[in-house]
């Protein structure tokens, strides 16, 4: 079984500058507690997990806020690091299989199903993908240029993103390198390769990119019904 989760929480998050000149994103609070927590309570749902935190902009906050918590560790991976350099620059701390995810995306995934697909499959790596509603309502017309039909924030059809949720072999470790982006060269190798396989989450996905998703975060959260946490066993 897979127990150990990395959490990529060490960057700058510039897009949402107006809340993270003093807190590292991960930090900012829905309903009072930080998303790191809210994504950690995912986990908590499926299961038992030891948690690495893979901090860098304002380390010391999530030190301080996670001191006391045995199955959390902070390893401060450098303020400008890349996301496979933090990976790579935690290889003394991983587990023979491991999951990686972001620190400020939360999403209702199987977590149980995800680990399942990773086993069956046998490959080094296992990426979730979902797809996405569009953030704009979309407009149809006829050859006359009549409007003909409205469509509001559709899904976008044959459409797949990365939302993180990834499952490691260790082996991964040989992709990567203190100076590598996950998304791009260590995935598309492993694409060539044939070792990487999707995990198809149909459920909801929301990344904290910008100060609009807090705020729908936080009208979710005082719903009372937040979606990622509407979890199935």
């Amino acid at each position: 079984m897979v127990k150990q989760v990395v959490l990529l929480a060490g960057g700058k998050g510039t897009r949402m500058r107006e809340m993270t000149e003093t807190v590292p994103k991960p930090m900012v609070k829905i309903g009072g507690i930080p998303v790191l927590q809210h994504l950690m309570n995912i986990f908590n749902f499926y299961g038992e997990f030891e948690y690495i935190v893979s901090s860098g902009y304002k380390s010391e906050i999530i030190e301080e806020h996670f001191k006391d918590v045995d199955n959390v560790k902070i390893i401060n991976t450098g303020k400008e690091t890349l996301t496979g350099g933090r990976v790579f620059k935690l290889s003394k701390f991983l587990d023979d299989e491991f999951i990686v995810t972001y620190g400020d995306g939360l999403a209702n995934v199987n977590i149980s199903n995800l680990i399942s697909f990773h086993k069956n499959h046998k490959n080094l790596g296992t990426i979730t993908v979902a797809n996405p509603i569009s953030r704009f309502g979309l407009v149809e017309f006829d050859e006359e240029q009549i409007v003909s039909k409205f469509i509001e924030k559709p899904k976008l059809e044959n459409v797949n993103i990365n939302i993180g949720f990834f499952v490691f072999n260790k082996k991964i470790l040989d992709y990567l390198d203190e100076e590598c982006t996950l998304e791009t060269d260590p995935l598309i190798n492993l694409s060539k390769d044939r070792n990487l396989n999707a995990f198809i989450h149909d459920g909801y996905f929301e990344p904290m990119d910008t100060y609009r998703e807090y705020l729908q975060l936080t009208k979710y959260w005082e719903s009372g019904n937040p979606p990622w946490m509407k979890l199935k066993k």
